[in-house]
């Protein structure tokens, strides 16, 4: 807990606060410790990270301290402390085939179902050669995620807040996982693709236009939506994304040659379905812990830090977890969250949307989280990011939806793609705009376009990763108020 010489000054101090699945505390007295920690450095702006790759201790401590290296040199304010939420959490790596490494992962996110992870590792190692041992992944797939009928994280297993559907679950593990896998095989080859040409693809945002000017296509050529409040993308990430039902199986031409290669595609798209899986049970992991764990964690460290600002920032699901936490924090005159900051947001682009789209029904189950915050809610985003432009729209479809025909990115589209969408009064900054002096709005929701620093990365996960920029802890910095 003390700080450590730079070049500028000292190194700001680091935390850690760990929760366990189902959101409790792994140590009841952690909160009371960091507070009083707190106090000692006298710390005025306390900066909580959230990301997902907790695949072991190890892997853990080094995304933590890469990311607190990037505050280095551009905070000026002595008084910043950062706290990193430690929770039961994996990501994949893009390697085609699962290692020890990430086997011994999803056996501790997954306790008690180590046999069951033996047998989808036996299944996409050996790849047999019969159409029915795909299926026999879709089984062992949904044996695994599932949860109990009364467990309370079913409650967080979509972004929409209506509760229209009659169950929660995810379409993947259920639809024919033949055709589930077949289409993310197609998804992974149209990854590639979109790599190869990312650089030439358009301007991405729109701003919006209503009445007799909205024109029947917008410039891009994507159907005009009358009625959307909020930007919306110009233009799919990929013709066949636009299409109304991306997963639309082909023909299979069994016994022959053409069949053997089509079996080859699918154990492909078999192990990607497996990633997508695991990534669905860990966002909503993530919004339990946000809700029931986080979110009172910082009631408390508000009442005994009454002076000092508590700033949110999430990676990946690690949004989704603040997102949630921010809505569940409550005390105080606009909750003890000062502001928050979303990096590449595994999340719905609906999430905060108070009404979706004329063609959808509902709205985002963090509508009104603005509310709840201080400051702004920033939502960074990249149009480089496939895990989440081109998958998360394949995975998020749930049970009892239907492809519409605005399209499968437009419907179950992410927020760390394109941005926050369905919100009045939303503006869109580039990230170089929304670091000059006092851009960044007071308050409400603000999207910033990060594509411009946010685009290494190969396929299938793109740039997703790609958040290790002191442009982005400037960022943070902006949105807290917070001196650099």
């Amino acid at each position: 807990m003390s700080s450590s010489e730079n070049g500028t000054g000292t190194t700001p101090p680091r935390w850690e606060i760990e929760f366990d699945a189902d959101g409790g505390e792994t140590d009841g007295e952690q909160v009371e410790r960091l507070a009083d920690a707190a106090r000692a450095e006298d710390v005025r702006h306390l900066v909580v990270l959230a990301h997902a790759t907790h695949n072991d201790a190890d892997t853990s401590a080094d995304v933590d301290a890469r990311l607190h290296a990037q505050f280095t040199d551009v905070t000026a304010d002595d008084g910043v402390g950062f706290v990193s939420v430690r929770w039961p959490c994996m990501t994949f790596t893009p390697e085609p085939h699962l290692t020890d490494a990430t086997e011994a992962a999803l056996n501790r996110v997954f306790p008690g179902r180590e046999d069951l992870v033996a047998d989808l590792r036996s299944l996409l190692d050996e790849r047999p050669r019969q159409f029915s041992a795909v299926d026999d992944v879709g089984m062992a797939l949904r044996r695994l995620v599932e949860a109990p009928l009364h467990s309370q994280v079913n409650a967080y297993a979509t972004d929409m807040g209506d509760e229209l559907l009659p169950q929660s679950d995810p379409a993947m593990l259920f639809d024919s996982a033949s055709h589930v896998c077949e289409g993310f095989a197609r998804a992974l080859e149209q990854a590639r693709e979109e790599t190869a040409r990312a650089e030439q693809r358009p301007e991405r945002i729109e701003p919006p236009r209503t009445g007799s000017e909205a024109p029947t296509v917008s410039k891009s050529g994507t159907l005009t939506e009358s009625e959307t409040a909020g930007p919306r993308p110009a233009d799919a990430p990929t013709d066949w994304l636009a299409r109304p039902d991306p997963l639309t199986p082909s023909a299979r031409p069994f016994g022959s040659a053409e069949s053997q290669r089509m079996l080859d595609r699918m154990w492909d798209g078999a192990h990607q379905l497996l990633c997508q899986a695991t990534s669905y049970a860990m966002r909503r992991r993530a919004g339990l812990i946000g809700d029931v764990g986080l979110a009172p964690a910082l009631g408390r460290l508000a009442e005994a830090l009454p002076d000092t600002r508590i700033h949110l920032v999430g990676h990946g699901a690690g949004a989704r977890l603040v997102a949630f936490a921010a809505r569940g924090a409550k005390s105080g005159a606009a909750g003890p969250v000062a502001s928050v900051t979303l990096l590449q947001a595994a999340l719905s682009h609906f999430a905060f949307a108070p009404h979706l789209p004329q063609q959808m029904r509902g709205g985002g189950a963090l509508a009104g989280v603005a509310e709840c915050v201080a400051g702004p809610v920033v939502c960074g985003y990249s149009h480089h990011d496939l895990e989440l432009g081109l998958l998360f729209p394949l995975a998020a479809r749930m049970i009892g939806e239907s492809p519409s025909l605005v399209g499968a990115d437009r419907l179950w589209g992410a927020l760390g793609y394109d941005g926050a969408q369905g919100i009045d009064g939303c503006p869109t900054l580039t990230l170089a705009d929304a670091l000059t002096d006092d851009a960044l709005p007071r308050s409400g929701y603000v999207s910033v376009d990060t594509s411009e620093t946010v685009r290494s990365g190969a396929p299938p996960q793109g740039a997703h990763h790609d958040v290790f920029h002191r442009d982005l802890a400037r960022l943070v910095l902006a949105a807290g108020r917070i001196r650099t």
